[in-house]
């Protein structure tokens, strides 16, 4: 009951933000947008130093259910874009998104993958309009949700993007990423016990994901005083997984524990 009223209470929150009207007008300066770059996806929890979150601005398209109600030519559009997507063809799967779309209009599926190819070209406004038309055809879609809120963090629109995470992992509560995001989201608000616990829940689910332990010795070296240790167990665990080195994430861990007192000086200290 109480996970329905904080759905059903997020969801008035969208509503009044209007977010899942089917306004089909994107932003003219999205056409132009340069793509995002892995490297400066979203800014540190504690830093501001851009995280190295490569699933964030490179969304996989979402798996198409075979539908009878899909037309064949459809179907057959949606193959040929996911595989053009697969070797990075992305102006050309953008374009055979766009013909699909011209033939049906109406299928959340096709629309959520359709906006990830858009999001990875950086046309971000033009993404969020066809998210939120899939979710104005289908509520429940938490691929169409996650996106949405992954959208909403490249351009800091905190509060919608917490907001959609939010309901993302309401509906995919076994969805790494989506438990990252929010984290994510959590802490740009400011709430840190919140972004600890999405950002623990997500390596949980995938103690392989670079990504959220990365994250999380952010969040630690956050602290005040920080976790030295987490932080480090986490750095170098998300560089096992092949997460880049951070020079300034390596400083902090150094300063934090030069300025710890040794042993012997704790034993001093003692009466």
């Amino acid at each position: 009951m109480r996970r329905e009223l904080i759905r059903w209470f997020l969801l008035l929150s969208i509503l009044g933000r209007g977010l899942l009207t089917t306004d089909t007008k994107a932003s003219p300066a999205s056409a132009s947008a340069p793509a995002s770059s892995p490297t400066k996806a979203h800014e540190d929890l504690a830093t501001n130093k851009p995280l190295q979150l490569q699933d964030a601005v490179i969304p996989q398209p979402p798996q198409i259910p075979r539908s009878l109600l899909v037309p064949p030519t459809v179907l057959t559009l949606m193959r040929e874009a996911e595989q053009s997507f697969a070797k990075r063809e992305l102006e050309k799967a953008d374009s055979i998104y766009t013909r699909a779309l011209g033939m049906a209009p109406n299928i959340p599926s096709l629309l959520v993958s359709a906006a990830a190819v858009k999001t990875r070209l950086g046309k971000l406004e033009e993404s969020r309009t066809m998210l939120r038309k899939a979710l104005s055809l289908d509520l429940d879609n938490a691929a169409a949700w996650k996106l949405l809120g992954m959208n909403a963090l490249e351009q800091k629109r905190d509060d919608e993007a917490f907001a959609c995470l939010a309901q993302a992992t309401l509906h995919e509560d076994n969805s790494p990423r989506a438990h990252n995001y929010l984290g994510m989201a959590a802490g740009r608000k400011g709430w840190s016990e919140a972004s600890e616990q999405e950002l623990r829940r997500a390596v949980e689910l995938d103690p392989n994901y670079a990504d959220a332990n990365f994250n999380l010795a952010v969040l630690y070296l956050g602290r005040n005083p920080p976790l030295i240790e987490l932080a480090r167990r986490h750095y170098q665990r998300a560089l096992d997984l092949g997460a880049k080195r951070d020079p300034a994430i390596e400083n902090l861990i150094a300063k934090s524990v030069a300025s710890q007192p040794s042993d012997s000086q704790r034993s001093s200290a003692r009466p």
